[in-house]
Parts: C-alpha cells; sequence; structure tokens
C-alpha cells in the first residue's frame, strides 16, 4: 500500500530525521519493542522525502508478493522482476513486523530503493553487517528512538508533568505520548501484551523479577538483562539495573502472581537482603518472615525494619532480636526492653542471640544519644562476658567490639582499649568485622594520643568496607568525618560527608546529628529549629542540647539555652555573652578540649590556650580553622595561616602569611577567544581602555619595550617607557590586591593560564576536536590594534587549516559558520552529504551558498559547484 504519513499529533522527529539517508541505495533498521515509534519515524521520512513508498508488514504475507502486488505485478513474479519495478521510480520501501525469516537477500543485495526495515527484535539476515561495514545502512534501537527530555517538553506542549512522566517510562514513546494526549497513564494490559510479544520467554521472566527489585546488581545480570536494557526497558543505575517505574507499577499491578513466582524461583540467585525487599514489595509477608528467621546476617537499614514492624512483632526470637536493635536505632527505648527479654529468655537455649542481644543492650546503655545508664551498661557487659566461651569466635569478637564502649563511657580507655585488642584475637583475619575494632582503636588512640589523622584514615577505610555488613554504622561514620572535618576547617569536604549521613539510613540519631551540623553550617536556621524539635519529639537530651547550642550561636540567642548546663549549651553561652566565667568545667574528652580551649582563646586571646590548641592533635595548626576565625591570629606567627583556606589568607591581605603560601596560589586564568574575560582567585578582574590594550599584548609575549613602542608610537622610548610604568602598577592593583608580586613581574605575565594558549596547543597536536571546543570569534574583542590583527589572522589560517585536512563534517561546517562562502569547505561538506544519502540536505547547503555568493558580491558559482549542483 501506498501511505502518506501526516499528523498534526505526532511530534516531529528532527533528531532522527537528520540522521537518516534520503535516496536509493541506502538501508534503515529501525529495532525495538511494540511502542517506540518505528512506523511514525518511518512515515515522516517518506512524507519528508515525498517519493512514492511502499509500506508492508510481514504480518500479512511474505515481503516480495505484497511488494509486487503494490507495484501492480503479477504476484508469483519472482524477486528480479520486483527489483526492476523499484528501480524504474525512486521509492522508499517500508517493511514492518519482520522475524528474521523472510526471504529479502535480493532486495538487500540491490539496495533498489531506500528501503526501511522494522522489527521487535535483532535480524540476523547476512547481509545487513557488510551494509554496515560499508556506510549504507543507519541501525537505530531503543535507546535511540526514546525520547529525549526536551523532546517530552515538546511533546506536552507546555502541559505540566513532561519530566515526571519522562522518567516514569524512560522515553518509552507510545505511554508517553499517551500520557501527554490525555493526561493520564496508559491502559496496562495492552502494553504488556505488546512487550511480551516482542521479548523472549527469559526476557519476559527477567521483567517480571526486576519488577519487584529496587534494583539488580550489576554482578547477578545475565545475557536476558543486558538485552532488556538494550531494548530500552531498563535503566542503568549507579548501583544496577533497574525496571522504569511504569513498566514496574504496570507489571506489580496487573501480573502480581507472575511477579511474586518470579521471585520465588529466584530466591537462591538473589542475595538475602535484596530478597528481603522483593518479598516485601511483592507481599510474600510469609516468606519475609521465614527469612527473617534464619541466623543470617542481613543488613537491613533500622527505618526499614521498622516499616516491617508489625510482620517482625509476629516472628519469633530472631525478628524480636531486629526489631529491637532497629527500635533503639531509632532512639525508641522499648526496644531495649525487647532486648532485655531476649537477653534473659534466650540465654541457655541461644547463647549466640542472647549474647548479641547483650551486646546491644551494653552498647545502647552507655550511649550519650539515648541517655547513659552506665551501671545498667556494666552489667550487661558481665553477663556477656559469661556466655563468650559458649559461641562462635567472630561473635565474640563482636561482642568485645561493642561493648568497649562501656569502659570509654567510664573513662577507662585502657580497658576499653583491653577489649578491643581481644576482639581482634576472635575475629578472624578474614572478617569483615574487624574493621570496627579497629575504627576504635583509632579513636582510643586519639583520645588518648590526638592522632586525628589515624582517626580519620580508619573511618574513610572502614566506610568502603562496612556497606555489605554494617550498614548502620555508616551514617555515624559519615557524621564522624563531617565534625572531623569541619574541626579541620574544610567546610566542602564536612558537607558531603553530612549530607551523605543526613540521607543515609541505618541509624536515624546519627542521621539527625548530621542534619543538625549540616543546618549550622549553611547557615538554616529554620531546618535547624525543625531538628531540634524532632530530638525533643525522640526525647534525647544529648542532641537536644547539641541542636539548641548550635541553634543559639546561629541567631546569636542565649535566651535559647535557658535551662539547659551542658557543655555545649555552657560553652555557647559563654562565647555569646563573651564571659569566660561561664565556661564549663574542662573537660576530660580531648574532642571537648579542643572546643574549650578555642573558646577561652577568642574571649581573652592568651597564646597559652592557642599552644593548648597546637598540642592537642598531631594536625597542629591544621586544627585552626575550624575553630578560630584567621583573624584572629597573632601577627607575627604567620606560619600559623598555613592551613587557612588561600582565599582566606588572600582577602585578609597578610602579607607575611602569603609570602609564605605564594606557590599555592593559583595561576591568573584569561580568556580572550570569544570573550574577553581576567580572573584571579577572587573573582573577576575588570580591565578597561588602555590597560585592557596593555594586557594583551603582555600576553602575546611582547617585551616592554615593543608594547611601549606600539602603545605610544610617537613618543620618545623614555616618556612611552614612564606612561606604561604607570599603566603596568595599575594592572599589578588589579591582578594582586593582596599586595605581593604574583602574576606580573619585571620580565611580563607569568603563571596564566590562558584559552588562547591552550588552543594554540590544540593546534600544535593537531587535537580537531579541542580546536573544534576551543575557537570562538572573536578574537580580542572589544580591541583594536595591528599586533592583535595580525595574531587572529594567523590563529584562523591555523584553524581552518587543520579543519580542511580533517575534512569531517561537523568540522566542515563549523567553517561554514566562520566564512559562509568558503568553497573549499564546502564541497567535501556536500560530496560527504551525498555519500550518505543526503541529497536534499546537499541540495540546500549548495542553494544557500549561491544566494549568499550573489547577494554578498554578486558573484556565481565556480563551475566546481556548478557541477555538483547538475549531479542533483
Amino acid at each position: 500500500m501506498a501511505l502518506a504519513w501526516q499528523s498534526p499529533v505526532y511530534l516531529e522527529r528532527k533528531r532522527l530525521l537528520e540522521r537518516l539517508p534520503e535516496e536509493p541505495g541506502f538501508a534503515i533498521h529501525l529495532e525495538a519493542p511494540a511502542g517506540f515509534g518505528k512506523s511514525v519515524l518511518a512515515g515522516q521520512l517518506a512524507v519528508q522525502l515525498g517519493l512514492r513508498t511502499l509500506w508492508a508488514s510481514s504480518l500479512l504475507g511474505e515481503p516480495r508478493s505484497l511488494l509486487a502486488k503494490a507495484l501492480a505485478l503479477p504476484q508469483e513474479v519472482p524477486w528480479g522482476g520486483v527489483v526492476e519495478a523499484l528501480r524504474a521510480e525512486p521509492t522508499v520501501v517500508v517493511l514492518e513486523d519482520l522475524t528474521g525469516t523472510e526471504d529479502l537477500s535480493p532486495l538487500l543485495r540491490t539496495l533498489p530503493c531506500l528501503l526501511v526495515l522494522a522489527s521487535r527484535k535483532p535480524l540476523p539476515y547476512p547481509e545487513l553487517p557488510k551494509l554496515l561495514a560499508e556506510g549504507r545502512l543507519v541501525h537505530l534501537k531503543a535507546v535511540d528512538l526514546a525520547f529525549t527530555l526536551e523532546e517530552a517538553r515538546l511533546l506536552f506542549a507546555g502541559k505540566e508533568g513532561y519530566e515526571e512522566a519522562h522518567r516514569a517510562t524512560g522515553g518509552w514513546p507510545l505511554p508517553l505520548f499517551l500520557s501527554a494526549l490525555t493526561g493520564s497513564p496508559p491502559e496496562p494490559m495492552a502494553l504488556i501484551q505488546g512487550l511480551k510479544e516482542s521479548l523472549s520467554p527469559e526476557e519476559f521472566q527477567e521483567g517480571l523479577l526486576l519488577a519487584a527489585l529496587p534494583h539488580l546488581p550489576f554482578a547477578l545480570a545475565r545475557p536476558e538483562t543486558e538485552s532488556l536494557f538494550q531494548k530500552g526497558l531498563l535503566r542503568r543505575l549507579s548501583e544496577g539495573y533497574a525496571l522504569h517505574p511504569l513498566l514496574k507499577e504496570m507489571a506489580k499491578r496487573s501480573l502480581r502472581k507472575e511477579v511474586q513466582e518470579a521471585v520465588r524461583q529466584s530466591a537462591t540467585r538473589l542475595p538475602p537482603l535484596l530478597l528481603a525487599e522483593a518479598y516485601w514489595e511483592v507481599g510474600l509477608e510469609g516468606d519475609l518472615l521465614d527469612l527473617l528467621e534464619r541466623p543470617i546476617t542481613l543488613p537491613i537499614p533500622a527505618e526499614r525494619l521498622l516499616e516491617w514492624e508489625h510482620l517482625l512483632r509476629r516472628g519469633g526470637p530472631r525478628a524480636h532480636l531486629r526489631l529491637g536493635e532497629a527500635l533503639a536505632q531509632c532512639g525508641r527505648k522499648e526496644g531495649l526492653s525487647l532486648l532485655e527479654k531476649l537477653a534473659e529468655s534466650e540465654a541457655d537455649k541461644d547463647p549466640a542471640l542472647a549474647l548479641t542481644a547483650l551486646g546491644h543492650l551494653a552498647y545502647y546503655f552507655s550511649e550519650t544519644l539515648l541517655g547513659k545508664d552506665l551501671s545498667r551498661a556494666r552489667t550487661y557487659l558481665e553477663k556477656g562476658l559469661e556466655l563468650v566461651p559458649r559461641v562462635k569466635p567472630e561473635l565474640a569478637g563482636r561482642f568485645l567490639n561493642d561493648v568497649a564502649q562501656v569502659p570509654f563511657a567510664e573513662g577507662k580507655p585502657e580497658e576499653a582499649a583491653r577489649l578491643l585488642e581481644e576482639a581482634l584475637r576472635y575475629l578472624p583475619p578474614e572478617s569483615p568485622y574487624r574493621i570496627a575494632p579497629l575504627v576504635n582503636l583509632a579513636l582510643l588512640r586519639f583520645e588518648l594520643r590526638g592522632s586525628l589523622g589515624e582517626r580519620i584514615q580508619a573511618l574513610e577505610e572502614a566506610l568502603r568496607l562496612m556497606e555489605e555488613h554494617m550498614p548502620q554504622n555508616i551514617p555515624g561514620h559519615l557524621r564522624d568525618l563531617g565534625w572531623l572535618h569541619l574541626l579541620l576547617g574544610q567546610r566542602e569536604k564536612a558537607r558531603t560527608y553530612l549530607e551523605r549521613a543526613a540521607q543515609t539510613p541505618g541509624s536515624p540519631l546519627a542521621s539527625l546529628e548530621a542534619k543538625m551540623l549540616l543546618a549550622h553550617l549553611e547557615g538554616d536556621a529554620e531546618a535547624l529549629t525543625r531538628h531540634v524539635a524532632q530530638a525533643e519529639l525522640w526525647e534525647t537530651p544529648y542532641l537536644v542540647e547539641r541542636g539548641r547550642a548550635l541553634l543559639a550561636e546561629l541567631k546569636k540567642d542565649p535566651g535559647i539555652l535557658e535551662g539547659l548546663s551542658g557543655f555545649f549549651p555552657s560553652l555557647t553561652r559563654a562565647l555569646l555573652q563573651k564571659d569566660p566565667g561561664l565556661l564549663p568545667p574542662y573537660p576530660e574528652s580531648r574532642e571537648e578540649r579542643l572546643l574549650w580551649h578555642a573558646a577561652r582563646y577568642s574571649l581573652l586571646r592568651e597564646e597559652g590556650d592557642l599552644e593548648a590548641l597546637l598540642a592537642l592533635t598531631d594536625a597542629r595548626e591544621g586544627i585552626l580553622p575550624g575553630l578560630l576565625p584567621l583573624e584572629t591570629l597573632p601577627r607575627k606567627r604567620p606560619e600559623l595561616a598555613r592551613a587557612y583556606p588561600l582565599l582566606e589568607v588572600l582577602r585578609l591581605g597578610w602579607k607575611e602569611a602569603i609570602a609564605l603560601r605564594l606557590p599555592e596560589i593559583p595561576p591568573l586564568k584569561v580568556e580572550v577567544v570569544g570573550r574577553f574575560h581576567v580572573e584571579n582567585p577572587l573573582g573577576p578582574v575588570e580591565l578597561r581602555g588602555k590597560a585592557k590594550e596593555v594586557f594583551a599584548l603582555l600576553l602575546l609575549g611582547l617585551p616592554r619595550e615593543e608594547v611601549a613602542f606600539a602603545l605610544w608610537p610617537d613618543l620618545s622610548e623614555e616618556a612611552a617607557l614612564n606612561n606604561l610604568y604607570v599603566w603596568l602598577a595599575r594592572i599589578r592593583k588589579l591582578l594582586e590586591p593582596w599586595g605581593v608580586l604574583t602574576y606580573l613581574g619585571e620580565e611580563g605575565l607569568a603563571r596564566v593560564t590562558s584559552d588562547l594558549e591552550a588552543l594554540e596547543e590544540a593546534l600544535v597536536q593537531e587535537n580537531a576536536e579541542e580546536v573544534l571546543r576551543l575557537y570562538q570569534e572573536p578574537l580580542f574583542p572589544g580591541l583594536d590594534h595591528p599586533h592583535l590583527d595580525r595574531k587572529r589572522e594567523e590563529v584562523f589560517h591555523r584553524v581552518r587549516t587543520l579543519f580542511l585536512k580533517r575534512r569531517e563534517p561537523r568540522f566542515l561546517e563549523r567553517l561554514l559558520e566562520l566564512d559562509p562562502l568558503d568553497e573549499e569547505a564546502l564541497i567535501p561538506l556536500v560530496e560527504s552529504c551525498l555519500s550518505q544519502g543526503q541529497r536534499a540536505r546537499a541540495r540546500k547547503l549548495l542553494e544557500h551558498y549561491r544566494k549568499r555568493l550573489w547577494e554578498e558580491l554578486g558573484e556565481r558559482p565556480s563551475p566546481r559547484v556548478e557541477a555538483l549542483f547538475r549531479t542533483l
């Protein structure tokens, strides 16, 4: 059948149409599941070309006989007759619903037409690889046919929701189009049926499983997983493959039993944590409870376990153990009661379970976040030690690590260290749980010797190892790293860790403290007020005091601290009221001593406190930026400014401190290609008038005498140089406002990075891609001088030479943008279009050139251009 495909409701796919050939002798293969717009694209191509179009579906018969009928030939005519009839007139042939079993070899070998092949699966025709290698086949898959976000915006024509719809469908055209048309999701069963017909049984089964998973790790992917991704039905996330949300919801709603069965069949394939999520996602609560009762490690975040609380309460001892710890991690003391019952009831029946409960109890009763009860914590420690000989070494080591918190909180670091060292003796060398006592030993060494660097390193190494086995510890580690980097004044590093701690599930109390520190760092009093209210709701005294102290400091309001007498409120009250008599008693914790001496120095400026700060950690002056403002340091000690952000030192203009850090000052950034922009570390530098000219000539590398002569040719050498020195002094003040010689010396400019330098280096290396990215016109905009004119001509000539040498379309197109009458760029570009079957585009380029040549110069094209016209 001949088909005219024009409809105002379909979005023209210009991005794709530009990639397609336009004349006989070429083939196009559109391979994608149902609903990816293969027919629409083929129809739009046919309308654009205006050629005779023959359209056939292999579902209606064998392609040869269908084409013969459309060409008014006998249906029994062999392929030779069909090929000759197609050659008689430029024709587009669209063959849809191909399976790969059709006999198309004569058509593919001769290509008497522009041939469009549409299929839902790969086609095995042996001619296709050869055509692809010859550049005569364009192969578009689902990933190409999927709508981009910009195309989705155009499809929705100003209506809201296009971003959400694009995210849900992954750019799958059919449901996206229906959503734009109706304002609601498409009917699921029709789409699922279309997908089922497009996929192999193995692919469809894999899709059912993925409907139950948040993601499938790359290590667990199979060939059918990769195939689903290639067909555009999966997203590739950082953690693995995920089904597009729309498909997931459709499958769970319409094929729930099939999805449940797919999960059960994959029980041995999936790791326990992922299997637990799949069971919950598809409503297999009995299977989930059986899994939670197994004596295996299941690092499920506490917040997630609390979402399953009703289910866990129906379970046995291990489900109760998991629930008890989750409740405690979330600040709910009822979890401790649950753990106490288990410790008592299971001591004889299951010593491993009882010891785990005792370890949790000893830890949480010695934790500041839940309100300390050290006597009860000590009791549970002693009870647990009696059970240690009755359990496996790894569990004993984990218990000893947990209970080391008790003597540490009691102020007995030596006993804590002994317990941690014993834990390491119990834990096998290959155990992932060794990282916890190693981190805790680093904390002890910080308390005993001030080893701050070792503590940070241990925490960072732990993060890389604990994701699989101890995710509940991750938020606390991230919070600690954020806080330690705050102490070091490394605000951006601190922000990164605190943001991760705030968003990472596993320990809501640690996450809440991280949110408080982050809100204080960002000066967000409103958010900090909300976090303090949350702490009060959870009845966690430490977090209430910590949060209120941060809020009082942010608002400069000591009234917020009324009724509070802990360390942080007392310290903040003394600073706000500028009264050293209000400082809290000298603390035992090394971390608190840092804050105490910093507060006292801020109030009294006594160098004894400064020396104490330097002696408290191995970071020495590195600890000062997070504790003291730069301007409070004594000016006779510029070496103390070494750890402060360089920009702070430059802004302060402390010359002695700047001189010590001169090698650290970044180069001057200069842009003269397309725009004139100069920037030092403090920001943009405004150069105007003569200063701009002087700077530009210095950037070209001209010596001072030549610059003076170039700018003041009518003056004597002495007068011209005097003028130049005046302008150099002005420029230096602009470039180096901190008053230390940095960029402009006796020999001219130094320590400068410029886009012109990068462009010239790319030209030397013949890196055409980089030249294409960098080169813009004009060079040195806004300036007019013979030296600069010569440079402009030289650079353009080198760019043009390189682009003509490469002869690739994008380089030739750029030359025509720069000079629309550049015939040497036009001809190879037109020839390239013709070699790819893009005759309409070639004609358009030639017509534009001929018109412009006549309008601007009143000239006719050269014989070579005219010859190209005649071939079209």
